[in-house]
C-alpha cells in the first residue's frame, strides 16, 4: 500500500487498488458554495467520517438534524444513491446511471410490443424488468438498439400473426365471397369475434386508491395506533400519514350516507375527554339493538343545549323519530330529549340506577359483609322476571336499606318506575364509550377540537367496517371496502418486527 504523509504529520493518505483512505489529525473547517451538489456531497462526506475504533462518527439522524430535516430518510436516500453508484462521488453527484446492459432486453421487448406508443412502452418495460429509468433515458437507449436485429424479430412476429388461425379464416372468407360489400360485412363480423376489447383505465382509479389509503389510515387510528406507528407500517413519513388522516373532509357525511337502516331504538350517552386540559364530551347516539353508532360529535359541555343540538341533528339526518330512547337520568339530557322528542317513549338505564344506589350504600360506611349483602339484594331485586316482582323487590329494599339509600330508591327509582319498567340497560353505549376512551387516551393529550372530532370519526368508521356491513347501502364505499385486501397491499409487513425493537418501541 502506497502511503503519503504531509510535512506536519497532520494528514495521512494511503491508497491501494480498492480504496483511498485519508486520516486528518487536527480540527478542520471548510466552506463551500450553497448548491444542491455541494449539499449532497457534505451529507455523504459526514457519513463517511469514522472514529478511531472504525465506527461511524455521524448517524443518519444526526446528519438530518444538522440539515434541519424532520426525517432521517432524507439523508438515507442520498446514501443509498451513493451506494448504487458504487461509492463513486463523481457519478453520484452527476447522477449518471449506466444502463447499457438494458439494450438487449430492450431489443427483445420492442419486438413483442412494437405497436405500443413509446410512453406505454416505457411504462410496461420499467414495470416488467423492475428498473428505474426515466422516459428520456428510455428513448435514448431505444435509439441505440440494433435495427437489424429488431427488424428480424419484428418480421418473425408478423409472420406468426399472419399465419395463424385468424388469417386462415379470413382467407377462406375472401375465397368464398364474390360480392365486395358482403366480404366487408363478413370481415367486420370476424373482427368483432376475434378482437379483444382493451380495458379502459378508469380516471377515478388513482383517486379511489388514494381514498382507500385514507380509509386504511382512519381504520388504523380507530384501532388505537398512533401516527408514528402507522407511518412505520406504511413505510412513509409521519407527516404523510397526518395528511392522509385529514384528507377526507366530509368523512361524517360519507359515513351517514352509507347507513341504510337502523332498528328505531337508540341509546345515548356521553364520554368525558380533555382538549388542551379543557373538559369536553363525546356525545354518541348508538343503535340500541345492534350497538352500531348512528351519530356522534364533540361538545364543550353536557348542557341541555348540547343534548338538544345532538338530538336535532339526529332527527334531521334520519328523518323520523325513534321508537324508544334509553339513557341515564341526567336532567340536562331529559330536557334536551323533551325539546326534540317529547312523545317518544323513554327508558332509564337500570345499570346507572344500580351504580348510583351502590354509591349511596358505600357512603353509609357499613360493615363490609353487610354492605356486600345489601348490594346482592339490590341486584336480585332488579333481576326478578316480572315488572311487578321487580317493583315489589325494590319496595322491600326501602325497609332494610340505610336512610340515604332508601330515599334514593323512593325518589329516583320507584317514583320514575314507568321509565324503568322494561329493565333496560345502555350497555351498548357503555361499550362504545370504552372504545372512545381507548382511542382518545392513547393520544398523549388532545391538542385541538378538530383532532378529537377526527379521532371519534375514525372510531365510528372502524365500527361500521368491522360490525356494520348489514346496515350499510350495498353501493356505498364503506360497504365495498375490503380492508383486509388494502392492508395486504399497503402495509410494509417487513417492518412489523420493528414494532418490537428497542429502538422503535418508544415511537410505536
Amino acid at each position: 500500500m502506497k502511503k503519503n504523509v504531509a510535512k506536519k504529520q497532520d494528514i495521512c493518505l494511503s491508497t491501494d487498488n480498492d480504496h483511498i483512505e485519508v486520516t486528518i489529525k487536527v480540527p478542520i473547517r471548510f466552506r463551500l458554495p450553497h448548491t444542491v451538489a455541494n449539499l449532497k456531497f457534505v451529507m455523504v462526506f459526514l457519513r463517511l467520517l469514522l472514529r478511531k475504533d472504525g465506527s461511524r462518527l455521524c448517524t443518519f439522524q444526526v446528519i438530518a438534524q444538522l440539515f434541519s430535516y424532520a426525517d432521517r430518510r432524507n439523508v438515507n436516500n442520498y446514501w443509498r444513491e451513493f451506494e448504487q453508484h458504487g461509492f463513486d462521488i463523481l457519478a453520484f453527484l452527476s447522477r449518471k446511471v449506466d444502463l447499457v446492459a438494458c439494450i438487449p432486453l430492450l431489443e427483445d421487448f420492442l419486438a413483442r410490443n412494437i405497436l405500443l406508443p413509446v410512453t406505454d412502452m416505457h411504462r410496461k418495460f420499467v414495470k416488467e424488468h423492475e428498473i428505474k429509468m426515466s422516459l428520456t433515458t428510455f428513448q435514448k437507449y431505444l435509439s441505440q438498439t440494433c435495427s437489424l436485429k429488431l427488424l428480424r424479430l419484428t418480421q418473425k412476429l408478423l409472420l406468426q400473426k399472419t399465419c395463424g388461425s385468424g388469417a386462415v379464416s379470413i382467407l377462406r372468407l375472401l375465397a368464398d365471397q364474390h360480392n365486395v360489400p358482403v366480404i366487408c360485412d363478413g370481415l367486420l363480423e370476424q373482427a368483432k369475434i376475434k378482437r379483444v376489447e382493451p380495458k379502459i383505465e378508469s380516471g377515478l382509479k388513482s383517486c379511489l386508491k388514494r381514498k382507500n389509503l385514507c380509509m386504511l389510515v382512519h381504520y388504523l387510528v380507530g384501532s388505537g395506533l398512533n401516527l408514528q406507528t402507522i407511518a412505520l407500517l406504511l413505510n412513509v413519513s409521519k407527516s404523510t400519514v397526518s395528511n392522509l388522516w385529514h384528507e377526507i373532509e366530509d368523512l361524517p357525511s360519507l359515513i351517514l350516507n352509507s347507513i341504510a337502516k337502523w332498528s328505531g331504538k337508540i341509546s345515548i350517552d356521553e364520554k368525558y375527554i380533555k382538549i388542551k386540559e379543557v373538559p369536553h364530551f363525546v356525545i354518541s347516539i348508538v343503535d340500541f339493538v345492534t350497538g352500531i353508532p348512528l351519530y356522534l360529535n364533540v361538545y364543550p359541555n353536557t348542557s341541555k343545549e348540547s343534548y338538544e343540538e345532538c338530538f336535532l341533528t339526529f332527527k334531521q339526518i334520519y328523518k323520523k323519530n325513534p321508537r324508544l330512547i334509553v339513557s341515564d337520568g341526567s336532567q340536562a339530557l331529559k330536557a334536551g330529549r323533551l325539546a326534540v322528542f317529547p312523545s317518544v317513549p323513554h327508558q332509564l338505564c337500570k345499570f346507572h340506577k344500580i351504580k348510583n344506589l351502590f354509591g349511596k350504600i358505600s357512603k353509609c360506611y357499613l360493615p363490609k359483609h353487610e354492605e356486600l349483602w345489601l348490594k346482592r339484594k339490590v341486584v336480585k331485586a332488579f333481576r326478578r322476571v316480572t315488572v311487578s316482582g321487580r317493583k315489589k323487590g325494590l319496595m322491600e329494599l326501602t325497609t332494610i336499606l340505610p336512610k340515604p339509600a332508601a330515599d334514593y330508591v323512593r325518589s329516583n327509582i320507584i317514583k320514575q318506575w314507568p321509565n324503568l319498567s322494561k329493565s333496560l340497560t345502555s350497555n351498548v353505549s357503555e361499550r362504545f364509550n370504552r372504545k372512545i376512551k381507548k382511542v382518545m387516551s392513547g393520544r398523549y393529550g388532545l391538542k385541538s377540537y378538530d383532532t378529537a372530532v377526527n379521532l371519534a370519526n375514525s372510531l365510528w368508521l372502524k365500527e361500521l367496517i368491522d360490525n356494520g356491513k348489514f346496515i350499510l347501502h350495498d353501493e356505498s364505499l364503506i360497504a365495498s371496502l375490503n380492508i383486509s385486501q388494502i392492508c395486504q397491499e399497503k402495509l410494509a409487513w417487513n417492518h412489523l418486527d420493528l414494532l418490537f425493537s428497542k429502538k422503535t418501541r418508544k415511537a410505536a
